[in-house]
């Protein structure tokens, strides 16, 4: 996890501070520092749960990512419902299959294996404006692909 030590946090530093939270607790003089050292207890043990659900989330999405496979060039057409994305989409799938090259989609929706002819209607009829992001995947170290 970026910059935050986890081992520090759940460590011995963190049942260390239990400790003296729950020393302060109970050798407390006032019932005012009492309730503010219950808190910060309290507060702590959200904070710690709120980290452990945090890294759930992040593994869950990190398991969502489409990554391309080695020798694959990913095209992602993405965008709101109803822009015009299949659209694009296909269009991208005649022009490489028009030079050779193969195409797999990796979704089986019917609306994929539209003709041609009903991509352009479509993109007529959405008028999207597409922006291209190119995005380099750096191959681990020692890793050579044919050809290098």
């Amino acid at each position: 996890m970026s910059n935050i030590d986890k081992q520090a946090l759940l460590g011995a530093d963190k049942h260390a501070n239990q400790h003296r939270l729950s020393r302060l607790i109970i050798e407390a003089n006032s019932a005012e520092l009492r309730a503010i050292a219950e808190a910060v207890e309290q507060y702590t043990d959200q904070l710690i749960a709120a980290l452990a659900d945090s890294e759930k989330r992040i593994a869950e999405l990190e398991a969502r990512e489409i990554k391309p496979a080695k020798g694959e060039v990913l095209v992602v057409v993405s965008g709101f419902t109803g822009c015009g994305k299949s659209a694009i989409a296909g269009e991208i799938e005649i022009a490489m299959k028009a030079i050779g090259v193969p195409v797999q989609w990796t979704n089986g929706d019917a609306e994929k294996h539209m003709t041609g002819a009903d991509w352009l209607t479509a993109i007529e009829m959405y008028k999207p404006t597409v922006r291209i992001v190119e995005v380099n995947v750096p191959r681990a170290a020692g890793i050579k692909v044919e050809g290098e």
